[in-house]
């Protein structure tokens, strides 16, 4: 560091070093307000908008517990669809229009609208990204495979439910998978196959055990 004879010198010097990197300095400053300002305005608007998101989600719940129990009228079931549209439309990007998702293609599986319902369930499977550098948790998409598999199913589409079910590690929903396997095998006629995966799915002790069991026996005897 210089050292000075005099006070003079000193901030003869400090006015020198300001004209010269003042004006850097300032904007330096500048740039940092900007950016964490910028930063905590983002952040405020990310929170309100997952409230919102949260607030249709939670909307549709009951008028889904009521389609269920067949007792939702068409207002209701209206006013489903519209909560559902704004979730899907508005806060695409949210986890929460990932499970808007899932519970509306549960209704139009109910309704036997299977082409609406694999639409919801393909769009959850094929946009995993939530925002900036975010992901859903693996969960649900394999939830959302294992229900699009049971629709191909229903479709008749055997094939297409084992290319859902194949070379995935289904983590929790082991059961669930293992049973569809067999469902599909059944279909395609391959009977050992489907005893095989029915087998599996016992395996993991699943909580409808029983089912199982009764598909097993209507495969008849090894």
């Amino acid at each position: 560091m210089a050292s000075y004879e005099s006070d003079e010198e000193q901030i003869e010097a400090l006015k020198r070093w300001w004209a010269e990197n003042g004006n850097s300095l300032v904007i330096a400053v500048v740039i940092v307000l900007v950016v964490l300002f910028g930063s905590r305005q983002w952040q405020s608007a990310q929170v309100e908008k997952a409230e919102a998101a949260s607030d249709l989600y939670e909307n549709m719940l009951p008028s889904v517990a009521l389609f269920h129990s067949a007792t939702l009228d068409e207002t209701g079931m209206s006013e489903l669809e519209s909560n559902y549209n704004s979730l899907r439309n508005d806060h695409t990007d949210t986890i929460y229009a990932r499970y808007g998702a899932l519970l509306m293609a549960s209704v139009y599986a109910t309704q036997e609208n299977y082409d609406q319902a694999a639409a919801e369930l393909n769009w959850i499977i094929e946009n995993p990204e939530l925002g900036f550098m975010q992901m859903a948790e693996k969960e649900l998409f394999l939830t959302a495979r294992l229900r699009l598999a049971r629709v191909r199913l229903a479709q008749g589409e055997s094939q297409q439910a084992l290319d859902l079910l194949t070379f995935v590690e289904p983590l929790e929903l082991g059961a669930g998978f293992a049973e569809a396997q067999g469902d599909a095998y059944k279909q395609l006629g391959q009977l050992e196959q489907s005893r095989s995966a029915y087998e599996r799915a016992l395996d993991f002790a699943p909580a409808n055990a029983s089912l199982i069991e009764l598909k097993l026996r209507a495969l008849g005897s090894s």
